[in-house]
């Protein structure tokens, strides 16, 4: 999509009013931008994309949504319409919630308390199909790569997963949250934590970011 030329139809996914009041007064004096509707909830959110018509270009999307996570919504939403656009707003910048984000289909990252300018910069920047993190998000991730990277250790010579650790590996890389692996494996969350540990102390990993990668290395999981 040529960002110059094309109005871009934003919906705005956040469960504060205040916090989407403010957003749409910013983007409404942008030439070019058009807020298309508000949601307060996942489910409200993919009502309204499914009736519009047609849905918008680009939607800004809340990562801590109350019930569904903002993380499970984009993975629906992006399976439903792959040509949307997600851009998630968070309140940190947590590595691991950024990975999910980042699985689960979205196409930037950016901080509740970044500046306007990067909102705008990074509305651009998907729209024109590029990946964008905005500076703050990108430095903790760097960072955290970097601490990972000097105390990752492979996993033992000769390691062998069984059907079960291989299963419970894929869906952890693709974002699955521990109520859909639960269900998936027919055990219950607190069981999943239990495995997830066990897999990691196996595997000599110390968080789920090093499972993720050693599955998609090991060609259990895509990147």
């Amino acid at each position: 999509m040529n960002v110059n030329t094309a109005e871009i139809r934003i919906l705005l996914v956040d469960d504060h009013q205040m916090l989407r009041q403010g957003l749409r007064e910013l983007i409404t004096v942008q030439p070019g931008l058009r807020v298309v509707g508000e949601a307060d909830s996942g489910p409200a959110a993919l009502g309204q994309i499914r009736a519009a018509a047609p849905p918008p270009d680009l939607v800004l999307m809340d990562l801590q949504l109350p019930g569904e996570s903002g993380v499970a919504v984009t993975r629906l939403l992006r399976a439903e319409f792959p040509a949307v656009r997600v851009i998630a707003l968070s309140g940190a910048a947590e590595p691991e919630l950024l990975l999910d984000a980042l699985y689960a289909g979205v196409s930037g990252y950016i901080l509740k308390n970044d500046g306007v300018d990067e909102l705008f910069r990074a509305i651009h920047a998907v729209m024109d199909d590029q990946l964008y993190l905005s500076p703050k998000v990108a430095t903790a991730a760097i960072r955290n790569f970097m601490k990972s990277f000097t105390r990752r250790k492979p996993a033992p010579p000769g390691t062998v997963l069984s059907d079960r650790e291989r299963l419970l590996l894929r869906l952890v890389a693709e974002g699955r949250r521990n109520k859909e692996i639960a269900g998936d494996m027919a055990v219950t969350a607190k069981s999943v934590e239990t495995y997830r540990f066990r897999l990691m102390k196996k595997l000599g990993f110390a968080s789920s970011a090093e499972l993720i990668r050693y599955a998609i290395r090991e060609g259990i999981a895509q990147a």
